[in-house]
């Protein structure tokens, strides 16, 4: 129930949210440059609005289930 409860917020709230290079650099814990080159490489989908890049945090939503997952099986 709550590993369902949490797969619906995570996806509700990444729904409703685009990054910025930064905070993409943030959220994955890389640097800036890596998000831009994986931009341009195509690996992270974005589009570029103006100045900014604005990222879909929503492709990302896998991820962070897997791991939140894995760390949960850490604990177990």
């Amino acid at each position: 129930m709550i590993t369902a409860n949490l797969k619906a917020l995570t996806l509700f709230d990444a729904n409703n949210t685009c990054l910025t290079v930064d905070g993409c650099a943030k959220f994955l814990q890389v640097h800036p440059k890596t998000i831009t080159n994986r931009i341009n490489s195509g690996k992270i989908k974005a589009e570029f609005i103006g100045r900014i890049w604005r990222i879909p945090k929503l492709q990302f939503v896998e991820e962070i289930i897997t791991q939140y997952e894995k760390i949960k099986e850490e604990n177990i």
